[in-house]
């Protein structure tokens, strides 16, 4: 591909074999090379001057995939775009890490009405692809938790459990962050118990871990453990 080369000895020189070591632990079936966040963002900016990039670099390993994604998030610059982008890279994301760094690369979302993409990222939880599915979760919690959506979201969650292991410990993520923004419909949503046993006391763990939680806050969400 007309970009491997030049991408490969970009990489070559950022990696850390340490780094690496410990990083192909957490994502297994994949080559790392080590190189870290901030510097992948960098190349991606490098990159970014090339709007071919994309369709010219090959898509086979966890930094490449990484740059292609910090690219995506420079590039797109409206909606219509990112959901061409999305449509091509998703299937590529096939790890937690890829998949959560991209979304928080994603600044489109701040920088324009999120809320017109909102079926686009619905639509995306009805996927067959795991990764696709914590993605939209992600992107939920990071963008559009409100008084006025939490409600829906919540109703979103429900179906998705007990499916992946990953898209669970995004719905607890959600739910620790939807407290800190939408307490009381949070509270209820405890109390209520709709999420299953894992779910729902890997919410109250990440909450309990939350520097933005009251002490008082901590001891009433443990009496909804399961």
């Amino acid at each position: 591909m007309k970009y491997d080369k030049e991408l490969r000895e970009r990489l070559e020189i950022e990696k850390d074999e340490k780094y690496a070591k410990f990083h192909s632990s957490l994502i297994p079936n994949s080559e790392v090379l080590g190189v870290r966040i901030p510097k992948l963002r960098e190349i991606a900016k490098e990159f970014s001057k090339y709007n071919d990039f994309l369709i010219n670099v090959s898509l086979n390993s966890y930094e490449n995939i990484s740059v292609a994604c910090y690219y995506i998030g420079l590039k797109a610059k409206d909606f219509k775009e990112l959901k061409s982008y999305l449509d091509f890279i998703l299937p590529y994301v096939d790890n937690w890490a890829i998949c959560d760094t991209f979304v928080s690369s994603l600044k489109i979302f701040k920088k324009k009405n999120a809320k017109e993409f909102l079926p686009v990222i619905y639509k995306l939880l009805d996927s067959k692809n795991d990764f696709e599915v914590r993605f939209a979760v992600v992107v939920l919690l990071s963008y559009y938790i409100s008084e006025d959506e939490i409600q829906t979201i919540f109703s979103k969650m429900l179906p998705l459990q007990d499916r992946n292991y990953y898209i669970d410990m995004a719905i607890a993520w959600l739910v620790s962050v939807a407290f800190v923004r939408v307490r009381e419909r949070t509270l209820n949503f405890l109390k209520s118990k709709e999420l299953n046993k894992q779910v729902q006391n890997k919410s109250i763990s990440k909450i309990c871990d939350s520097f933005r939680v009251s002490q008082e806050d901590k001891i009433l969400v443990k009496s909804f453990k399961i």
